[in-house]
């Protein structure tokens, strides 16, 4: 991946079911911080991989999962976000990365895919 972060918007997921599914994906997963923001870490080929799990992002009713490492188990943003989506069964959005139109997003919904504007998403 190009960046040492990745973050995805899970709609209408708690932490703890968040949590679940990041244990289906890392190995030896822990909590290693509670508050302010609760962090996990495990391990993705062999390397430790900090992930932050913050509810209610902006006021909304998506959760934030951001994950603090260069490899990860997903080729891309967009597949983990599909990855997400189908284990968790619920919308998940993420930013496309296009330095040119920074607010362009992807959701997966569904089992679909569109581009989306941030900037019209009433919960987000």
């Amino acid at each position: 991946m190009a960046h040492d972060t990745t973050e995805i918007f899970v709609r209408d997921r708690s932490e703890d079911a968040v949590a679940d599914w990041l244990r289906t994906v890392f190995e030896d997963l822990e909590q290693v911080a509670e508050a302010p923001i609760v962090t996990y870490e495990g391990q993705h080929d062999g390397e430790i991989v900090p992930v932050q799990v913050t509810e209610r992002v902006k006021n909304g009713p998506y959760t934030s999962i951001w994950f603090n490492a260069p490899r990860l188990p997903w080729q891309g943003i967009q597949k983990c976000a599909r990855a997400a989506h189908e284990a968790l069964e619920a919308e998940v959005l993420c930013y496309l990365e296009q330095p040119k139109e920074p607010w362009r997003m992807l959701r997966v919904a569904e089992g679909e895919t569109e581009r989306v504007d941030e900037r019209t998403l009433d919960d987000f």
